[in-house]
């Protein structure tokens, strides 16, 4: 069994609390404090208009997952979203996109390191769950139009720009690990989007404007 109280003092939220694994709290401080306004929460969704409805019905930022096939086919779902926003009464909320990806010095890198470590996850996945059969030239594909954004800074960086004008983003998430990627493949990734990917999309980003 175990209940609590939460009450206010002059420096903000404390606890009180009993149990039964531990001993009880007595009007102790929280941390780290809850930032004004809340925990911010966003709605992942895969692709069902059920969940971007959701997603607005809740009055939440939408994150869409796109992990295969050219990302502005979700253009439909982001319509529905602000259409369903709008219909509620609900303000323009952010929206974001997460995908896969890996970040090198050149493409040539880029494209042969991910390679060699996603196609045999893929391979699993179509053992396993019925995924698409993964070959070289789906792969290039993917890499060219589809939900992969793997190259140099500059590749990705246009990328994503494409994306977030078409999809209206806010905000873009990259996958960047995939299983037995090498730690300093992932530290470069890291690396880059921060230093040159993440400047240099806000950059593309002023000089064109996301579309109404």
């Amino acid at each position: 069994m175990s209940g609590f109280e939460l009450g206010l003092d002059s420096f903000g939220e404390v606890v009180t609390w009993f149990g039964s694994v531990r001993a009880p709290l007595t009007g102790q401080t929280l941390h780290p404090r809850m930032r004004p306004g809340g925990i911010p929460t966003w709605i992942g969704v895969g692709g069902t208009p059920n969940s971007v409805l959701r997603a607005a019905r809740y009055g939440l930022p939408l994150m869409m997952a796109i992990i295969g096939g050219r990302p502005q086919r979700f253009a439909g779902n982001v319509a529905l979203y602000e259409r369903a926003l709008d219909d509620l009464g609900t303000p323009r909320l952010p929206i974001g996109q997460h995908s896969l990806g890996m970040v090198a010095e050149t493409d040539a890198e880029a494209v042969e390191t991910w390679w060699r470590y996603w196609q045999p996850v893929v391979e699993n996945l179509a053992r396993e769950r019925g995924f698409y059969a993964t070959t070289k030239d789906r792969y290039l594909a993917e890499v060219d139009e589809g939900a992969l954004f793997v190259g140099s800074p500059e590749t990705v960086a246009q990328k994503i720009a494409t994306v977030a004008r078409d999809l209206h983003l806010t905000r873009f998430d990259l996958k960047y690990d995939v299983m037995f990627l090498p730690r300093d493949a992932r530290a470069r990734t890291i690396e880059l989007l921060g230093r040159e990917v993440a400047p240099r999309v806000r950059e593309l980003l002023a000089a064109q404007p996301t579309a109404a």
